[in-house]
């Protein structure tokens, strides 16, 4: 999941105090079987709303692409089309499964996966499962530290002055990047074990010239931005599974990558209050633009690579609409809307795909913050929330990724 300028800010307010473990801790094996369990009941009930739709008539405001036949069932399209912007209202929503990815509540401190429920020893900015355990990131007046952690939550090893966590769909990679005193070093790493940590150090620099890794290509490659301190400028580039780096010309800031497309999204062009973002084909390394847009910011992929996020383009504040695009054409799928209120800022805080036809979202309602699944066919539910925040961070906080 990838920081955004919204993010950095309410990120850097957080110190919240350590409270003791309340509940037994989850181990990685508990995890991935009640995932899988979780996976189960959604397939079940995916397939028994395929057989409705199919027995009665098309419902008011989808529309089924391709004319129906005389003789055979008509053509069911994996995404319906939806006519109209969809409101998001996480107080008349319908309660739905827990989210398939971490989700830590900083007010208890409590991780939500799997489906189930625990105490944290910290409200941690990003948490994943990772070997026996877990790595997550933790933020102390604006710097960044990453933990291993065992199953228990205890604390392994701890890296500071880090970026935050990359961590892929289907949780097979996580990378971040470190200073270890003289150079920026990327780490690519198999949360299994299974294959060898890889490491790419930079040459030598300052710590002021950060990095951060922005997302994952395919055949091993890994995107990543550092800024020059000379000028503030930010260089994407890509870390090739040779170890060696190649620049992506064009980018302002790369936002995201897909693994199953190579496509990389991000910021091409910021003037004055206008900014335009455009999707490149990574593997090409040249600024070529598939396509672009000024009317939206970009977000992440779909795990398959068939979608892409768009927000609005208001330069602070969270979004008060989404819109799902055709990751191919930028042209719209479906647009998404949150219900505004005259008193209060209403809108999205943060977006982290669920799997290729949902996405969680953490919405935000003056001091209450809800998590809602948007689904590409227009269902729109509540899946964690409300919680109460007076302090303007974000309290509810979602990491990409299989949990």
């Amino acid at each position: 999941m990838n920081s955004t300028p919204l993010e950095d800010q309410v990120h850097d307010a957080l110190h919240r105090r350590v409270d003791p473990l309340e509940h037994s801790p989850l181990t990685v094996t508990d995890v991935r079987r009640r995932a899988r369990r979780i996976q189960r009941r959604r397939t079940i009930a995916a397939g028994a709303a395929v057989a409705a739709a199919l027995a009665v008539a098309v419902p008011v405001g989808l529309a089924m692409n391709g004319p129906a036949q005389r003789t055979e069932l008509p053509p069911v399209t994996r995404t319906p089309q939806v006519t109209g912007p969809v409101r998001i209202d996480p107080r008349s929503a319908s309660i739905g499964e827990p989210p398939a990815v971490s989700l830590v509540d900083t007010t208890g401190p409590s991780l939500i996966a799997s489906g189930e429920t625990v105490g944290i020893p910290d409200a941690y900015e990003q948490i994943t499962p990772y070997r026996d355990g877990w790595i997550a990131t933790v933020k102390d007046e604006g710097v960044t530290t990453v933990q291993v952690l065992d199953s228990a939550f205890g604390l392994e090893d701890n890296v500071p002055d880090t970026s935050a966590l990359t961590v892929a769909d289907d949780g097979s990679r996580v990378a971040y990047a470190y200073y270890d005193g003289i150079r920026w070093i990327i780490v690519d790493n198999d949360p299994t074990g299974e294959r060898a940590e890889e490491t790419t150090p930079l040459p030598d620099g300052p710590l002021a010239a950060t990095v951060r890794t922005v997302g994952f290509l395919p055949d091993g490659e890994l995107v990543a931005a550092q800024v020059d301190p000379a000028d503030g400028r930010e260089h994407t580039f890509v870390v090739t599974a040779q170890g060696s780096t190649e620049p992506i010309p064009g980018f302002t800031k790369a936002v995201s990558a897909s693994p199953a497309t190579g496509m990389v999204a991000g910021l091409i062009r910021v003037e004055g209050a206008e900014s335009c973002s455009a999707v490149v084909d990574g593997r090409a390394r040249t600024d070529g633009e598939v396509w672009g847009t000024c009317n939206q910011q970009l977000g992440p992929f779909s795990p398959d690579g068939q979608h892409l996020v768009g927000l609005a383009d208001i330069p602070d504040g969270p979004s008060p609409t989404l819109t799902v695009l055709d990751a191919t054409t930028g042209h719209p799928v479906i647009d998404f809307e949150v219900t505004p209120a005259r008193d209060r800022v209403v809108g999205i805080l943060d977006v982290v795909w669920e799997d290729d036809e949902a996405l969680l979202a953490t919405y935000t309602d003056g001091n209450q913050q809800y998590v809602v699944r948007l689904r590409l066919d227009g269902t729109v539910e509540r899946v964690a929330g409300p919680v109460t925040n007076d302090d303007g961070t974000v309290s509810l906080r979602l990491t990409a990724g299989a949990s």
